[in-house]
């Protein structure tokens, strides 16, 4: 299984701002940091803000940062939010429950999300968030 480039820079934004709590990390800061373009860590984070992971204040003293501990953000949540809803294997044909491919496929998934879910954001950047 494979994760969009877009919902790989995703987990890697929000480990930075993971690491950097409690405080704002400015987009391009959080670029030099993460090895993202600006452009992406801008277009990244605007899905990020939409989808309640990071909270964005403007200004002098502004700057992105987590809204909630890392210890309770999911990384499955993250790939979620990335990831098209119509995932090759969000499907188990209902007219052939019998087919094995189907089943297979399904299998490989839930046991590459299983691990995904298991994962918090703390446990990617160590005892250093919250």
């Amino acid at each position: 299984m494979w994760l969009n480039q877009r919902t790989v820079d995703a987990i890697r934004i929000m480990a930075a701002l993971a690491e950097a709590m409690p405080g704002h990390v400015t987009a391009n800061k959080l670029a030099a940091i993460t090895m993202i373009t600006p452009r992406n860590v801008q277009k990244t984070a605007n899905i990020l803000v939409q989808a309640g992971f990071i909270l964005a204040t403007r200004g002098r003293h502004g700057g992105l940062r987590i809204a909630r501990p890392a210890a309770t953000i999911f990384v499955s949540e993250i790939a979620r939010a990335f990831e098209p809803a119509d995932c090759p294997v969000s499907f188990l044909p209902t007219s052939a429950p019998d087919d094995r491919l189907s089943h297979l496929i399904f299998s490989a998934h839930r046991a590459f999300f299983r691990s995904l879910e298991t994962t918090a954001l703390a446990d990617l950047v160590g005892a250093k968030a919250p």
